[in-house]
């Protein structure tokens, strides 16, 4: 009989031990904080935030962005290329140019807008010469503008990501500029060099000065 007896307050004993260590796990547990996620501001609410300038930005990029395949592959300079008046007429301004230039998307996960086109020179120096030559007395270079974006901050409010406006720079061209003085000294050098070689198939001639009989 006590043995059994014995056997019951051990078993009662164990049950309450166990329920009040569940109980203090389930304190413990309700104290740790849980780390909440911070969302990203929904797109239609950024496009407000951007207010009016956005409108004509996001025409913009969302052209570039439906480029059509020709114009999306790598292209290179189109120099010497005679192109019929057909074929002009249904190239866009930027591969017409002396200075042509294509477009490419930059993606960035942390601003708004997401993706803005960028251009970039397709030749070194600007096609000037006889049909369309590239000419190296001259040089392409990108032409910037200021454009407005919102940036991710890195804080979170009220779970969300918080923006803040700022200016970058945007290549949105190009254009054909003198080369600079300090470009043109190697350059005369080098068509100096040039012009003392010898072609195949020519003989040099030494003279000797004339003298004038006194």
């Amino acid at each position: 009989m006590q043995n059994r007896i014995c056997i019951v307050l051990v078993v009662v004993i164990l049950l309450w031990l166990d329920h009040s260590w569940a109980s203090k796990v389930k304190k413990v547990s309700r104290k740790i904080p849980r780390a909440r996620p911070c969302l990203d501001i929904p797109e239609e609410i950024l496009e407000q935030m951007f207010g009016r300038l956005s409108v004509g930005v996001l025409n913009a990029f969302h052209h570039t962005l439906q480029l059509a395949p020709v114009e999306r592959l790598n292209l290179s300079c189109p120099a010497g290329r005679r192109l019929t008046a057909d074929r002009k007429s249904r190239l866009p301004v930027n591969l017409l140019s002396i200075s042509p230039w294509a477009y490419r998307i930059s993606h960035d996960p942390a601003r708004y807008p997401r993706f803005i086109p960028e251009a970039y020179c397709l030749c070194k120096g600007c096609l000037l010469g006889p049909y369309g030559h590239e000419s190296e007395r001259y040089r392409s270079t990108p032409v910037y503008m200021p454009y407005v974006i919102l940036r991710r901050t890195g804080s979170c409010v009220g779970g969300r990501h918080a923006y803040t406006e700022t200016y970058i720079s945007v290549p949105v061209g190009c254009t054909c500029v003198p080369l600079l003085e300090k470009d043109r000294p190697a350059q005369r050098t080098n068509q100096s060099l040039d012009s003392t070689k010898v072609k195949p198939g020519l003989k040099t001639f030494h003279t000797n000065p004339i003298r004038k009989n006194t």
